[in-house]
């Protein structure tokens, strides 16, 4: 089958990145031919097509940028279908792409729902099928009159997670020591990363706890101002962006993760975090549901320090319920591998096709 991919792609960090990324590989491992249409620095990983939106730096000029590019590719390219990722860009290319006979699915992965519900509607009006990446995003789209056809959350890379080091070798892999909590992600308001330096200032008030924040975002220097304010230079470090093989490792070395998200259409890196066979303590919110089973294989709660850093300490004080949890989830999570989220989407694909 011929399939066009529209939406953000490898090497760009980021769930929706990795979830395009990997199901484009599966797809052509399964014999598809695979045109990706991402942004102006996307590369192709294993022969695929990649065709790139021009370079536009103008904050609001580069989506409406790729809506056009993407429009532009789609009538031209000859495709079975097209799986367009985020309504508000992709989705809408492929919205007016449909007009010159083109078929397309429409991808939501939570965002598109806060941005614009009127635009999301508008991407789902022509679309052969619609596709929510959790629950969650589905309750949301059907009380807007959209019909989710499926639900299909992303994977891990058995890969990169099943031959794990040791947690304690992980650590010493990675230079650490001691108790460390893990949080990864881009530092923006809807990851609720601000929380974090709070949350630290608590829990080493009872014991000695490094945290490590893998990621960047346009809250960096503000989260650095604050961690310096209160005095936690030497319990907060920031590493930076990190591959996903590397990521793994600190996923391992971690005691748990930390996701103090005010939104989350699904929660990739809590699945990630449960197949290196570490508990997740996140917010009771979003697709976080569909991931993290609370007081199994980690805790959702409200969104509030305190409750974040008694979780934290329970897991610290107790090895054996966090060994525990993190083997639970760590058997669930490695269930979900990204060749199950590319067959569920040749299922849909003959079927639309």
């Amino acid at each position: 089958m011929k399939i066009a991919l529209v939406g953000p792609y490898y090497p760009d960090a980021g769930g929706v990145q990795i979830y395009m990324t990997y199901l484009a590989r599966e797809l052509m491992k399964m014999g598809n031919e695979v045109t990706v249409i991402s942004y102006a620095n996307a590369s192709p990983q294993l022969g695929e097509k990649v065709k790139r939106a021009p370079r536009i730096a103008i904050h609001g000029v580069k989506g409406l940028t790729f809506v056009l590019y993407s429009t532009y590719s789609l009538a031209r390219e000859q495709f079975d279908v097209a799986s367009t990722h985020y309504a508000l860009t992709s989705g809408l290319a492929g919205f007016f792409a449909s007009f010159t006979g083109k078929k397309y699915v429409v991808t939501f992965h939570g965002s598109d729902l806060r941005l614009s519900k009127t635009l999301s509607r508008l991407a789902a009006s022509r679309s052969s099928a619609n596709i929510s990446v959790s629950s969650w995003i589905k309750e949301e789209l059907n009380s807007l009159g959209i019909n989710a056809n499926r639900v299909i959350p992303g994977g891990v890379d058995p890969n990169i997670f099943r031959d794990l080091p040791s947690r304690e070798e992980a650590k010493e892999m990675l230079g650490l020591d001691g108790h460390v909590v893990l949080s990864v992600g881009t530092f923006t308001h809807a990851k609720g990363f601000d929380m974090i330096p709070i949350i630290a200032s608590i829990v080493n008030k009872e014991i000695s706890v490094k945290f490590i924040l893998v990621g960047d975002g346009p809250l960096l220097s503000e989260l650095r101002r604050e961690v310096s304010l209160l005095g936690l230079d030497n319990k907060i470090r920031f590493v930076g962006k990190k591959p996903l093989h590397e990521t793994a490792l600190y996923y391992r070395a971690a005691d748990s993760l930390l996701h103090p998200a005010r939104y989350e259409g699904y929660g990739l890196v809590a699945l990630e975090s449960l197949a290196a066979g570490t508990p997740v303590i996140a917010t009771n919110t979003g697709g976080l549901r569909d991931v993290v089973r609370d007081r199994i294989d980690g805790f959702l709660v409200q969104r509030d320090p305190y409750e974040f850093a008694s979780k934290i300490l329970i897991l610290l004080e107790n090895k054996d319920i966090r060994n525990e949890m993190g083997e639970k989830g760590r058997k669930r999570a490695l269930k979900r591998t990204w060749r199950h989220v590319a067959e569920e989407y040749m299922e849909l694909f003959n079927e639309v096709v």
